[in-house]
């Protein structure tokens, strides 16, 4: 009955994926037949406005010749945005059989001469055995600690660096890619910071995130939740207080953070979970700046800065809590004294600017006042320094490949391998 359910519960994993793929497929199709038409109609208006030119030029005034050749450098003219293209990649597992030896259950025998310790008894009945497995299980999803399906590298590796402009969010693409923002203004960048797009909204840019699931980015800006389609950012919901920062989860929820709380919410705005506690007051999480989704516990990370007037002690931390929005732990900047303070890190307080998990459910932190980037396990332990700058870790990001994007006193990138799979 257990294989049963299993082959079952894999039959449905599978058609949610393949449902994924297709859906993916058909969003591409209707990207791709948009951008036919942009373009179609952006040909239509160059051939109506070279007819306009020839008329001007052979016929007309002074004034009509200049309207003519202000009228080619209208951004109402402008070359349509190149759509980004959703794509998907599957890593299948090459070693199943502890997983499936685990997912089938465990036996335990009794009888044939062996004695039985007061242990054995006391867990050999099915109801018992159902109860364990059930509180290991909780206890796993809740505090997991970090899978070493990876190797530290001796030293990190500085794989690219290079300046930039007031960049202060950033989110690494599935192609090798990032999308930044500054102000008003989304960038999509290569690996060495070439432009390959720009797009402008009319308020200011609070944060972003890019969709595990749809690869498609979301912005918060004023009170208002958007999604970047065909070049575009398109309303998705408002909310009733600011949003300091976004994340999206693997389940295609909407995480926010505002003053004295975060919240969930699904893609149009119907809110799912708070952290807000009505009945004592005391706010869970005050000054949210950053927040990540964990791709293995799917656990949250917020860097919370706390400010005073937000019921905060003033003291930035890390608050990690679970998919219910219950805490776990608190990182609060703690280094083994192994590490010796430098120059840039003596005595400062800890100021967590950036957080994100990396594959295998391992927790970066920028820390703005130490010039670091840290690496903590899934459940709180501390594992090392990544790198130590001369300027203040302002954000990070992570790729597809383990691959550590920085931004350091939001003017300089710095791509960091930190580990070998």
């Amino acid at each position: 009955m257990q294989t049963d359910k299993l082959k079952h519960d894999l039959d449905m994993l599978t058609a949610q994926t393949l449902s994924l793929y297709h859906k993916m497929e058909a969003d591409n199709t209707k990207l791709i037949k948009k951008y036919k038409q942009d373009l179609e109609m952006y040909e239509k208006q160059l051939k109506q406005q070279i007819q306009e030119c020839k008329a001007a030029l052979q016929r007309g005034s002074h004034l009509q010749i200049y309207d003519a050749y202000c009228d080619i450098h209208s951004p109402s003219y402008s070359l349509p945005v190149k759509p980004v293209m959703g794509t998907a990649n599957f890593t299948p597992n090459e070693s199943p059989q502890d997983h499936l030896k685990k997912a089938l259950g465990r036996v335990i025998t009794s009888g044939q001469g062996q004695t039985l310790t007061d242990h054995d008894r006391s867990v050999s009945t099915s109801d018992d055995l159902e109860q364990l497995s059930t509180q290991q299980q909780w206890s796993e999803a809740k505090v997991k600690k970090a899978v070493t399906t990876y190797k530290l590298l001796p030293q990190t590796k500085v794989l690219e660096e290079w300046e930039s402009w007031d960049m202060d969010s950033l989110c690494p693409t599935t192609d090798g890619q990032v999308w930044t923002k500054r102000n008003c203004t989304l960038t999509l960048l290569d690996r060495k910071g070439k432009i390959i797009q720009q797009v402008s909204h009319n308020v200011e840019i609070n944060d972003i995130s890019l969709s595990p699931t749809t690869l498609t980015l979301w912005v918060c800006g004023g009170r208002n939740i958007m999604e970047l389609e065909s070049g575009r950012l398109k309303h998705r919901f408002r909310t009733k207080e600011v949003p300091l920062c976004i994340c999206i989860t693997a389940s295609n929820h909407v995480i926010v953070g505002m003053a004295k709380h975060i919240s969930k919410f699904t893609t149009d705005g119907k809110m799912v979970c708070t952290t807000m506690d009505k009945v004592t007051g005391k706010p869970l999480v005050c000054s949210p700046h950053r927040i990540a989704e964990c791709p293995v516990t799917h656990n949250v990370a917020v860097a919370d800065i706390s400010r005073e007037k937000d019921d905060g002690d003033g003291k930035p931390h890390v608050d990690v809590i679970d998919t219910d929005f219950n805490e776990l732990f608190v990182y609060r900047g703690d280094i083994p004294s192994t590490y010796r303070p430098t120059p840039q890190t003596g005595g400062k307080l800890f100021i967590p600017h950036g957080v994100v998990y990396d594959s295998v459910g391992n927790l970066i932190i920028g820390d703005w006042s130490t010039c670091r980037v840290l690496l903590i396990g899934g459940g709180g332990e501390f594992l090392r320094v990544i790198h130590t700058d001369t300027r203040y870790t302002a954000a990070v990001g992570i790729d597809r490949e383990d691959v550590l994007w920085a931004v350091f006193s939001y003017e300089k990138v710095a791509l960091l391998q930190y580990s070998s799979k």
